[in-house]
């Protein structure tokens, strides 16, 4: 029961502080702040538009796929057959 009452008197304490009115502001500024500075390390958006706007690239892209396509096919042969 003692504790109880300690804890509903820091309860009371804590709840008498007083906050600026413009912490919430003041708070929000910097998370915009921080957020502008965060730069991804790798931006999808604008290699997609790169590959999108470059048909050497288009081309390039469907290329790699057809050879990553025929040796993830050969593995399978060779792992059926293989063993």
């Amino acid at each position: 029961m003692k504790s109880e009452k300690v804890y509903e008197d820091w309860k009371k304490q804590r709840s008498q502080i007083d906050v600026d009115p413009k912490f919430a502001e003041k708070v929000m500024k910097k998370v915009c702040q921080y957020e502008q500075k965060k730069k991804p390390l790798l931006d999808v958006q604008r290699f997609v538009e790169a590959i999108y706007t470059h048909t050497l690239a288009k081309a390039g892209m469907v290329a790699a796929g057809v050879v990553a396509g025929f040796i993830r096919m050969a593995f399978t042969v060779y792992m059926f057959l293989g063993t």
